[in-house]
């Protein structure tokens, strides 16, 4: 199979293309600058130039494979800009395979569910606004959208390879900066879920060959992990002593590089990849992200 995957050189697309090229499918690319296409001839993936902003080209490749995998999301200062740009982005998608049996899966993420307290969030669970609340609409755009094979997958916080993704890597470069793992005053007992970006990539394939269309996944492979225990092991993991720094929320806000984004790491936020389990077999094989992440002994400054 030939699929069009944005976001192939970000931290989850690479290794999704990866898996993808294992199972024998080819992987092309979107490539927005000569270094991309570099990086990713590298890698074997056939580049397609373009931006995520330049909509004929995305419906152009997408109606040029045989599927698409969205992985590509620029966030920004403005969340409700970046979830613009980034619907206009789907909706081209959209159009490239739209009246075909061709997959789509779009890459959401479970920071739309907001504050999860101490419930392990289900698919269907009803969700409170919030700032990351905007890409439901996106989500919805694809599932009610009749005449194509839409997906989505919803990704926890992600980690495995090098600095990780999301509130892991932010973490770390914090704390190779400040020499200390902050968290939000209050939130140490706060609970989340992660996922290995290696079973990650194992579940998009699986997605892309076994799923029905309309239908949302979360990849929640480990639930219940404590916010000061993450940030303990964040610290080790950088040559820190593995203590964790309680500090204001409002000196969160300014460490981090999208203020809501320390909202975020101030809450809960655990999903259940029951499901995925269920309909498309999925077994994670990697279950203690904490293990993992105090003893990968990364650099201890950028």
């Amino acid at each position: 199979m030939k699929v069009f995957l944005t976001g192939a050189t970000g931290y989850i697309g690479n290794v999704v293309a990866e898996r993808l090229q294992v199972a024998g499918h080819e992987v092309l690319g979107l490539a927005r600058s000569t270094e991309a296409t570099t990086t990713l001839q590298d890698r074997h993936i056939t580049p397609v130039p373009g931006r995520l902003d330049d909509l004929s080209a995305l419906t152009a490749a997408a109606r040029s494979a045989d599927a698409v995998i969205h992985a590509a999301f620029k966030l920004g200062a403005d969340i409700d800009a970046s979830v613009s740009d980034e619907r206009r982005a789907v909706a081209a998608l959209i159009d490239g395979v739209r009246g075909t049996a061709k997959a789509l899966i779009f890459t959401s993420g479970t920071a739309v569910l907001g504050d999860t307290g101490s419930r392990i969030f289900e698919e269907d669970t009803p969700i409170a606004p919030h700032p990351f609340r905007g890409r439901l609409e996106t989500e919805t755009l694809l599932l009610e959208t009749k005449d194509i094979h839409g997906i989505v997958l919803r990704p926890p916080n992600v980690y495995g390879r090098g600095d990780g993704h999301g509130v892991v890597s932010i973490l770390r470069h914090v704390g190779r900066q400040l020499r200390k793992v902050p968290y939000a005053t209050g939130s140490g007992d706060h609970l989340w879920s992660f996922v290995h970006v290696e079973d990650l990539a194992e579940l998009y394939l699986l997605a892309l060959t076994k799923s029905p269309r309309g239908e949302r996944f979360h990849a929640g492979a480990q639930s219940r992990l404590r916010t000061q225990a993450i940030a303990g092991a964040v610290s080790r993991g950088i040559g820190l002593s593995g203590t964790a720094t309680e500090v204001p929320l409002e000196e969160v806000r300014t460490l981090f590089p999208v203020p809501p984004l320390a909202d975020y790491w101030a809450s809960n936020s655990q999903s259940s990849a029951d499901k995925a389990k269920r309909l498309l077999g999925w077994h994670p094989e990697h279950l203690d992200m904490l293990h993992d992440v105090a003893t990968q002994q990364l650099p201890a400054t950028d």
